[in-house]
């Protein structure tokens, strides 16, 4: 495990806000230098700790939807869940593979499609491929997707909670030159512009304006560090909940936004009404979380569960 002192944690809560700050621009936030942070930076990427940049694309203003797929395998080898795996991994349509800590779920896959033909067209595949592997397969589509900067991070500093919410019905107008770069930067978010130039034939200048009006379409919510919680010694917890009150969803929302560990929530089209996703050093820290949420919305909780996520194989906003 890799011990985080005070500006590893300073620096990565600042690439979780915007991983496309400079190392200039980092330094004077958090008082050091721009070689001091640059040499800290290639340090918690050659540990492993940082393990890329991410930019938050909202595809829904692309045209597309996203689908969900939970599968419980039957009892047979890790061989044939990695094969799973390692199909999901490589296919152009699937921007999430996960694997699954607990007893009624082995896997979690989403991929983005245009409409339900599509995704029925996708889920007809994955149960003709691998459907005598499976035992059960939940299927379900995200509504709207909840992204909070990684408070836990910044040290009980009193900072405004950044909220970056995905997933709307308006489309956006973009063209093909637009997606080139949008292909490039999903997975790379520090990718400058003379690279990404380089790769496109798109003038630099060119470049800048057409990430500036992405962000301004709301196409780009933000840009990320991805973090390997395990080399942090931290552990990825998911909550699913159906609620006997909809009405108090406003609240709890006010409540993840306020909870420093709460890093994603969504709104689904399944059998959940809300779910959340919290990263914690402990499972004692878990609990409390958990506990503090019953004591809050017990009474409108009908019944939820949870589980841990294992590994993340993949994790790319973009098709």
């Amino acid at each position: 495990m890799y011990k985080l002192d005070k500006k590893d944690m300073d620096i990565l809560y600042q690439l979780d806000l915007d991983s496309r700050q400079s190392f200039n621009q980092i330094g004077k936030k958090i008082r050091a230098s721009k070689e001091v942070v640059q040499y800290r930076v290639n340090q918690l990427e050659n540990k492993g700790v940082i393990k890329g940049y991410q930019t938050l694309i909202d595809v829904s203003k692309l045209g597309y939807i996203s689908g969900r797929f939970f599968l419980k395998l039957r009892e047979d080898t890790p061989e044939q869940e990695d094969k799973i795996v390692e199909y999901y991994k490589k296919h152009k349509k699937f921007w999430w593979v996960d694997q699954i800590s607990g007893g009624f779920r082995d896997l979690g896959l989403a991929c983005w499609v245009k409409d339900i033909y599509e995704l029925y067209e996708i889920k007809e595949d994955l149960v003709s491929r691998f459907g005598s592997y499976i035992n059960d397969l939940d299927i379900s589509s995200y509504c709207k997707f909840y992204v909070y900067n990684r408070k836990y991070l910044c040290n009980g500093k009193k900072e405004e909670r950044q909220i970056r919410v995905l997933f709307f019905p308006e489309l956006a107008e973009f063209d093909e030159k637009d997606l080139e770069i949008l292909r490039l930067i999903a997975g790379n978010a520090r990718m400058n512009f003379v690279e990404i130039s380089k790769k496109t034939g798109i003038s630099i200048t060119n470049i800048g304006y057409r990430i500036k009006n992405m962000i301004k379409k709301s196409i780009i919510k933000g840009f990320k560090v991805l973090i390997d919680l395990n080399k942090i010694g931290y552990y990825w917890y998911k909550i699913e909940m159906q609620l006997s009150d909809l009405s108090v969803k406003k609240q709890m929302f006010a409540y993840f936004k306020n909870h420093p560990n709460i890093v994603y929530a969504y709104e689904t089209l399944s059998n959940n009404d809300i779910e959340l996703e919290l990263e914690v050093d402990s499972y004692e820290k878990f609990r409390e979380v958990l506990d503090d949420i019953r004591k809050v919305f017990g009474k409108s909780i009908k019944k939820y569960h949870y589980f841990l996520w294992y590994k993340e194989h993949k994790f790319l906003f973009m098709p």
